[in-house]
C-alpha cells in the first residue's frame, strides 16, 4: 500500500456523505481495498479515523496484542466494535459517515480529510484548524531536528 498524504477541505452533504479524494484512492494499490473502508471514532482526538480493511485488521491485531489481560482485550474489542463501521464507497466516490459516529465527535458539515500515512482522518474543519493542526505543527517543529534521512551516516565523533 502507498502512503496517505495531504490535506483536503470537503463538505459533508445533508445525507452525511463525503468524497474520498482521488489522491487517497490512488494510493491504495489493491483495487478491492478501494470498495469499502472502516470508520472508527477517535474521541481522544475528536476525529474519525478511516482504514482500509487490511490496515484495520493490522490495527486491531496490534491493539489487542498490547492488552495485558483478557478482560482488557475484550473491552477493547467491544469498544472498537461499537465505535466503528464498515462503509462502502459509492459509485461517485463517497462514503457515508454515520450520524451516530459524527455526533460522538460533534462533527459539522465543513470537514478536513488529512492523510496520516497508513490511514486517513476526517476532522471537523474548525477543530482541525484551531487545535489539531497547530498541535501537529508544534510537534513537528520541536522534533524536526531529530528526523534523519535513513541514509545519513554521522561523521566519527559527530551526530
Amino acid at each position: 500500500m502507498g502512503s496517505f498524504n495531504g490535506e483536503f477541505a470537503h463538505k459533508i452533504d445533508t445525507k452525511g456523505r463525503i468524497f474520498v479524494p482521488r489522491r487517497i484512492l490512488e494510493e491504495i494499490e489493491d483495487p478491492t481495498e478501494r470498495n469499502h473502508f472502516h470508520v472508527v471514532v477517535n474521541k481522544a482526538d475528536g476525529c474519525l479515523v478511516i482504514y482500509t480493511s487490511s490496515a484495520f485488521d493490522a490495527f486491531i491485531k496490534g491493539a489487542v496484542a498490547k492488552q495485558k489481560t483478557a478482560r482488557n482485550a475484550q473491552l477493547l474489542r467491544r469498544s472498537l466494535g461499537a465505535n466503528s463501521r464498515r462503509i462502502p464507497l459509492d459509485a461517485q466516490g463517497r462514503i457515508l459517515l454515520p450520524e451516530e459516529l459524527r455526533a460522538r465527535i460533534e462533527m459539522g458539515r465543513d470537514a478536513m480529510i488529512v492523510g496520516s500515512l497508513t490511514y486517513f482522518e476526517i476532522w471537523d474543519r474548525k477543530v482541525y484548524e484551531e487545535m489539531a493542526l497547530p498541535a501537529a505543527d508544534e510537534f513537528f517543529d520541536a522534533e524536526a531536528a531529530t528526523f534523519r534521512n535513513p541514509d545519513y551516516v554521522p561523521e566519527e565523533g559527530g551526530q
